[in-house]
């Protein structure tokens, strides 16, 4: 009677029951829903790496291999990886390791982990409204995620969408100075709180995956490439809704409409000329915590320092930029040296494991930022894909600092490393 009420709106007259009066039974709980189709699909990921598996899978090969390749011959792509090799990790017994808190503070927001959602361009030419789906997963695990100036959500729209949790914003230098500017204000105004300034894109790195895919955004179909669409209805239908392009540079007209290669959109709105002068004026710029992405050598790290940076990021564009430089966590060191504890250290690259996470805490970072982990949960199932990947990491990482005896990510220190033989 009253599922009645609640359907129709109206009372409905009680009638006395003819029924015998049957004492009442102990409820029943209701079953579970049943697992969707990507669900269990995601639940099967057991590894970064399964990711990838998924969304090798889903996305056309032009796609996936922007999200995939480096710079060139890739050395630096596969050296961030297998970098960390180099180290072994040393665990100590004895120690009451019943319960771990693996939470940091990352520039005064308290992140469930050590980890971020590093800038990644184009978000949502993977997945519908991309952005905001890792926006989303981020705010939903108590992580920060930065929003990158090459994204296809403005910094508005990704800030309607994902209200929650601690945004951060990426920023390039511009030939348009006073659009760079522009950038910077909207961000502020949509309470980005943290801005991330990169610095190693100048100008494009060489990426010859992208060239011989013919890779434009949005993709412009070859013949060659056709039946490979075709087989990618998932994709297809997704990229069909959406509104593809840069959306930071779309906003009143601005350029970025159109087929564009990626590298011709750097070449025409980035600007190679930009200073350690310039950067010190956005530092003064921006009224709030600022880190500087992009550093590999110790002596730019402590002028950014100098400058009243509060962290830097060592990273090489995830091999993306030049070929050949060193791996993300082998500049770490030096990098911890020169800065001294004087501002917080981000490491960008190379990272696939719960255990890479700890080499890095050990080696002297405050945490870890998440790339192409990041893309791989995206496109293979959308916000619940990063949830996934982030579950990962924090099972592994879990995982890990219990068998090697630190309940804390403040227990972790360089006593707990070592280098492995033959290792750089």
């Amino acid at each position: 009677m009253e599922a009645d009420e609640r359907r129709t709106g109206r009372a409905v007259a009680h009638r006395p029951s003819t029924e015998p009066t049957v004492p009442p039974s102990r409820p029943v709980p209701a079953a579970p829903p049943a697992p969707t189709r990507l669900a269990a699909r995601l639940q099967r990921a057991h590894a970064i790496a399964d990711l990838r598996r998924q969304a090798a899978r889903r996305l056309p090969k032009a796609v996936f291999d922007f999200i995939d390749g480096g710079a060139e011959d890739e050395r630096t792509l596969r050296d961030n990886v297998e970098a960390f090799d180099a180290w072994m990790l040393m665990p100590r017994v004895g120690i009451d390791v019943a319960t771990r808190d693996l939470s940091r503070s990352i520039l005064g927001y308290r992140a469930s982990l050590p980890i971020m959602m590093a800038p990644t361009g184009l978000a949502g030419f993977f997945w519908p409204d991309g952005e905001v789906a890792g926006a989303r997963a981020a705010a939903r695990a108590g992580i920060p995620y930065c929003l990158s100036t090459n994204s296809v959500g403005s910094i508005e729209h990704v800030a309607e969408g994902a209200p929650e949790g601690e945004r951060w914003f990426q920023l390039y230098f511009l030939r348009d100075r006073e659009w760079m500017q522009a950038l910077l204000r909207r961000a502020a105004a949509a309470r980005y709180r943290v801005l991330c300034l990169t610095v190693d894109l100048a100008v494009q790195g060489r990426r010859e995956r992208d060239l011989r895919n013919a890779f434009t955004m949005p993709l412009k179909p070859r013949l060659s490439t056709a039946l490979d669409l075709a087989r990618r209805p998932g994709w297809l239908a997704g990229a069909a809704r959406s509104r593809l392009g840069f959306g930071n540079f779309q906003i009143g007209g601005a350029a970025g409409q159109g087929f564009t290669s990626v590298a011709q959109h750097v070449a025409s709105l980035f600007d190679p000329s930009a200073s350690w002068d310039d950067i010190a004026r956005i530092r003064d710029a921006w009224r709030g915590p600022m880190a500087l992405k992009g550093l590999l050598h110790p002596a730019d790290a402590a002028r950014a320092v100098a400058l009243g940076i509060e962290a830097v990021i060592v990273s090489n564009h995830g091999g993306r930029q030049l070929d050949d430089v060193p791996a993300a966590i082998h500049a770490l060191p030096d990098i911890a040296e020169a800065v001294a504890g004087r501002a917080e250290i981000v490491l960008d690259g190379g990272v696939r494991r719960g255990t890479d996470v700890i080499k890095a805490l050990a080696l002297g970072a405050t945490a870890c930022s998440l790339g192409r982990p990041f893309l791989w949960g995206l496109s293979a199932g959308g916000t619940e894909g990063v949830s996934r990947a982030i579950e990962i990491f924090r099972g592994e990482l879990d995982n890990a600092m219990t068998l090697l005896g630190t309940p804390t990510l403040e227990a972790i220190t360089r006593d707990h490393l070592r280098p492995r033989r033959g290792g750089w």
